[in-house]
C-alpha cells in the first residue's frame, strides 16, 4: 500500500527476479564495482541477518534496496517477525532472505543449519508469511556469508519427504486362492 492506504499500482517483482538482483549486487560487491544506483523506495528483499559483526546486508548485496532486520543468532522473536511481516505485506518485498554467517560467535551459531531452522520457523510462526509464500507473492531463501572469502553460499532448505497417500489394501483375489 502507498502512503494514502490504497494498493500500490505498478509492476510487482517476482521472487526469482529479486534473487537475481541480489546475486548481481553481490557480484558487483565481490569484484569491487560501484554499488547500484538508488532505485525506488520499494525493497528488493527483506533480509534477516545475524547481529554479530559482519558486513551490512546492503553492502553485501551491492547497494540493492533491502529492508534489513538484524537479530542475535537469527532469533525470530515478535519484533523481528512483525518487521518481516511488515516488509512483505505492506512494502511488497517479493523475497525474504535469511542471511547467516560462518564465523558466528554465538553458541547456537548462524551457519547453514541455523538458517534452515529459521526458514522453517518463519513459515511455522507466521500465517501471513506462510500465505505469501504459498501464493507465490514472496519467496524464502537462505544464504551464509563467509568472511574469509567475502562470499555468499546458498543454503538449500531440507524438504520434508512428500506425504504418502494412504492406500487401501485390497483383499486378495478369491479366484487365485481357490484350490483345484
Amino acid at each position: 500500500m502507498d502512503a494514502t492506504g490504497s494498493p500500490r499500482q505498478g509492476w510487482q517483482t517476482s521472487p526469482s527476479f529479486a534473487l537475481a538482483r541480489l546475486r548481481a549486487g553481490h557480484h558487483r560487491f565481490r569484484v569491487g564495482g560501484a554499488p547500484a544506483p538508488p532505485g525506488n523506495a520499494d525493497p528488493v528483499a527483506a533480509i534477516l541477518s545475524c547481529a554479530d559483526p559482519q558486513p551490512e546486508a546492503v553492502t553485501v548485496f551491492g547497494g540493492a534496496d533491502v529492508y534489513a532486520v538484524r537479530t542475535a543468532g537469527l532469533e525470530v522473536g515478535p519484533a523481528a517477525l512483525g518487521s518481516l511481516e511488515y516488509a512483505v505485506t505492506h512494502l511488497g518485498a517479493p523475497l525474504l532472505v535469511v542471511l547467516g554467517h560462518a564465523t558466528c560467535s554465538l553458541p547456537q551459531g548462524s551457519g547453514p543449519d541455523r538458517v534452515r531452522a529459521t526458514l522453517a520457523a518463519l513459515r511455522r510462526r507466521s500465517p501471513l508469511l506462510d500465505q505469501a509464500v504459498r501464493s507465490g507473492r514472496c519467496g524464502l531463501h537462505g544464504m551464509v556469508w563467509h568472511d574469509a572469502d567475502r562470499l555468499l553460499n546458498e543454503v538449500r532448505p531440507v524438504l520434508s519427504p512428500p506425504a504418502r497417500r494412504a492406500c487401501r489394501l485390497r483383499p486378495p483375489n478369491r479366484a487365485s486362492t481357490r484350490l483345484p
